[in-house]
């Protein structure tokens, strides 16, 4: 049987041993915790809110000590983090309990908008670049492809070079290969090294210049 009690003004329950309430508790009002800690244990939580406050009451000029978002306990395994880095404004990811952090890959309905600034970033797969070009954003910067210890550079393909409308520079301990008119070398293939420029010879002018001399 249902019962109503009504109270004009506070109504303050104190109890030495705390609190039980042993069925459903609803609360048609504001509740307001004002304790240090709120632990909640259950299996599915929902929250309607869209959106939830951390760090609420800041007074600050920011996040006091740097950092807020969300931890996930991982038992025996260093917990992750989730969080906003006041230092940069980044929002940043952790999984050794907030020892290093990771920039959180940003993206957007037309793509990425910022790419994390990894040192050794990895790819998960292939790199496909749909349609697009390899470039140096850089004015006169080289682009490397750097195999690593003995490995090769492997092309699977037909290696296509265009005509260049002049000499390339020689930089100082490289040979530059590139493509331009053929002339007495029959191949229009050329190198430029540091004392030297040149045309590579193609195999028929090769045989011609040898019966000749």
């Amino acid at each position: 049987m249902s019962q109503t009690k009504r109270v004009t003004g506070n109504y303050t329950i104190k109890a030495t041993g705390g609190t039980v309430v042993d069925s459903a508790l609803e609360v048609t009002g504001n509740l307001t915790v004002t304790g240090t800690t709120t632990t909640v244990s259950t299996t599915n939580t929902a929250i309607q809110d869209r959106i939830v406050v951390y760090n609420d009451g800041e007074i600050g000029a920011g996040v006091t000590g740097r950092y807020a978002g969300i931890e996930v306990e991982r038992g025996s395994t260093d917990n992750a983090l989730l969080v906003f880095d006041e230092n940069d404004d980044k929002f940043k990811i952790s999984t050794d309990g907030g020892s290093t952090y990771t920039n959180l890959l940003v993206t957007s309905s037309t793509g990425l908008t910022e790419v994390v600034d990894d040192t050794t970033p990895q790819l998960g797969g292939d790199l496909d670049v749909n349609g697009k070009n390899i470039i140096s954003a850089n004015t006169n910067e080289d682009i490397q492809l750097v195999p690593s210890g003995t490995g090769s550079v492997t092309i699977e393909g037909t290696l296509k070079l265009n005509d260049q409308g002049a000499t390339p520079g020689a930089k100082a301990g490289s040979t530059l290969l590139y493509a331009g008119t053929a002339a007495g070398g029959g191949s229009g293939v050329f190198f430029v090294d540091d004392t030297t420029t040149d045309e590579l010879v193609s195999k028929s002018k090769a045989i011609v210049y040898g019966l000749i001399f």
